[in-house]
């Protein structure tokens, strides 16, 4: 029927009718472009906008769920064909199909699906009241209520509100029972503390079988607050039940991995932070340090002007003061010892800008290569081993991809803690039931989820890799294509790995040779595979090589360059690479020149 009817009516834009009905669906009886994969909402969305149909339960880092059922839009097969009514955030776009989004039954439906959840939810709400953005307050309108028909559902209002944590508060008595917080919990941060207990009137919101946030397995990411429509879960310091001056976006400035922040501004003070949805790093997430330890920016102790000592005491100065007693200071020594007497200390905190003219100044005013930061004490093995390698330090490949492999290898890292936003999802890869080698002494909380978690010996890693390479090679499983076109001096590589003593190395490591065989095995065969690197690798007296061995074993399995795939050290602080990037090593000038070679003066 659908067919049939597509046959008969012609496409302005040329081509067969059949084939222009595979590529539009229609909107209010116009034609609109669909993309594969899209939903009813994804479509709606992009031709028409964030708003263009309410929902509640739906958020945009979380899966499709489709409970509340206030996406609903009339979808028929045929133009005048029977409608069915359809929740848009979970259902499939038919190509060719009809879809109204606005009738009078759809109208009709929210309005009353509305009603009933505000039955849930107290009506003299403060955080609606005094808030713009409330979400549940902004689709009541949106749908056109005045008042409630229906009387109070579930008896809320008897319950406690939950201070015990230090950043969060609960108050179920605004609760909707829309999951979203449920489903944060689960989806982004991995951690499975919030739940749905009891049946009908009786459901509500429980925390680790516990009452409350103190005694329950919470990790304080904050995702279940930011999901939260209603501020049943809020921050202390809540942008959504406050008016803000202003919401300035940047960056985080505690790890390596990134995350976009927006700070809520009033009175020229930090009310909160939250995550933008948007942000192709963390996408809506963040961890403990990037949502809630913001009070330093303020402290009582912080400096507010530059010190100089004098006897023996330190004492406040203005700025020129500072720089001249600096110039001085250096003059002096500088003339009395030599440049070489002279050291500068760049931080991994600093901008690319900072360090560029940290280097600068030390190489260029000073006189010497005495410059130095904390990228070579952590990660220059990373630098120098990928350099060799591929001729560039940098990680092969974006956080992102991880949606595209089908293995991952974490190797003398604990993401969950030392990355946390990268850790879930890690974590997340590993609980999809995709293949995860964790590499690691510790049983981390990766580890737990690991299809192979290969308990070495502390500083064996050379040995565990070369296990690893031997029983890839000797089973035939390396990508022979990719090693020809791609690589060098394999045939000497390959015969010194055959050459190791399996037993020998084993003993070593002390992770048995079979359950090592199995791992490796897993990683060739993966059709994408991406390794992730800390720490417990770089900070060895073999760190350099080890680094060199990982990307051996991504060389010759394929691993490299294209996406899903990749060697990819974790940083540890939020600009090791812009650091070393800009020449803050001793050895090293900006862009990795090496110092010791003439011509690069």
């Amino acid at each position: 029927m659908s067919k049939q009817y597509f046959v008969e009516n012609k496409s302005n834009s040329g081509g067969s009718s059949a084939e222009v009905a595979a590529k539009v669906a229609y909107i209010n009886d116009q034609p609109y472009e669909v993309k594969e994969g899209d939903t009813i909402l994804a479509l709606m969305r992009r031709h028409f906008g964030k708003d263009a149909v309410p929902t509640l339960c739906d958020a945009p880092n979380l899966d499709p769920f489709g409970s509340c059922r206030v996406c609903s839009v009339d979808v028929a097969l045929v133009k005048d064909g029977p409608v069915k009514t359809m929740a848009s955030c979970h259902t499939p776009v038919m190509p060719g199909s009809f879809i109204y989004p606005e009738s009078d039954r759809i109208q009709k439906l929210r309005k009353n699906i509305v009603e009933l959840v505000l039955t849930d939810h107290p009506l003299d709400c403060l955080t609606c009241e005094v808030n713009n953005n409330c979400e549940l307050q902004a689709v009541a309108a949106k749908v056109g209520i005045r008042d409630v028909r229906y009387p109070e559902g579930k008896n809320h209002l008897d319950k406690k509100k939950d201070l015990s944590h230090a950043y969060m508060t609960s108050d179920f008595s605004k609760c909707i029972n829309c999951f979203r917080c449920v489903r944060a919990c689960d989806e982004v941060q991995g951690q499975f503390v919030l739940s749905m207990g009891g049946r009908g009137f009786d459901s509500h919101i429980i925390k680790s079988l516990e009452t409350n946030f103190e005694k329950s397995d919470c990790v304080s990411c904050g995702a279940c607050a930011q999901a939260c429509p209603t501020s049943a879960i809020s921050d202390i310091f809540e942008s959504k039940s406050i008016q803000v001056d202003e919401k300035v976006r940047t960056v985080c400035t505690y790890c390596g991995v990134g995350c976009n922040l927006e700070v809520a501004v009033k009175g020229g003070k930090i009310k909160s932070i939250q995550a933008p949805y948007e942000a192709d790093t963390n996408q809506g997430h963040t961890c403990l340090k990037g949502r809630y330890a913001f009070a330093f920016y303020n402290h009582k102790d912080r400096l507010r002007t530059p010190m100089i000592k004098r006897n023996g005491e330190f004492e406040p100065a203005t700025w020129d003061e500072a720089y001249d007693f600096i110039a001085k200071k250096l003059t002096e020594v500088k003339e009395k010892h030599g440049p070489d007497s002279v050291a500068g200390i760049s931080s991994s905190r600093g901008t690319n800008e900072e360090n560029y003219l940290m280097q600068k100044f030390i190489r260029a005013v000073m006189g010497t290569n005495n410059i130095d930061c904390c990228a070579r004490v952590c990660h220059s093995p990373t630098a120098i081993g990928m350099q060799r390698a591929f001729g560039t330090g940098a990680a092969t490949n974006s956080i992102r991809d991880l949606k595209l492999t089908d293995c991952i290898m974490v190797i003398g890292a604990n993401p969950t803690d030392g990355h946390p936003v990268t850790g879930a999802k890690l974590k997340q890869v590993a609980l999809s039931g995709r293949t995860s080698i964790v590499i690691d002494p510790r049983r981390t909380e990766l580890a737990k989820y690991a299809t192979y978690h290969l308990q070495l010996r502390p500083g064996t890693n050379m040995a565990l890799l070369n296990m690893m390479l031997y029983f890839i090679i000797s089973e035939g499983m390396e990508d022979k294509d990719f090693i020809a076109n791609r690589t060098e001096g394999y045939e000497e590589f390959k015969q010194e790995i055959l050459s190791q003593n399996i037993d020998e190395l084993e003993q070593i490591c002390g992770v048995d040779k079979q359950l090592v065989r199995d791992a490796a095995i897993a990683y060739a065969k993966a059709p994408n595979a991406m390794e992730f690197h800390g720490l417990g690798v770089t900070e060895h007296s073999q760190g350099t090589f080890t680094i060199m061995m990982i990307t051996s074993l991504a060389m010759i399995t394929g691993n490299v360059g294209r996406p899903g795939v990749g060697v990819n050290p974790l940083r540890g602080q939020n600009n090791v690479q812009g650091s070393a990037d800009m020449g803050c090593q001793p050895y090293q000038g900006a862009g990795y020149f090496d110092v010791s070679v003439p011509e690069y003066h």
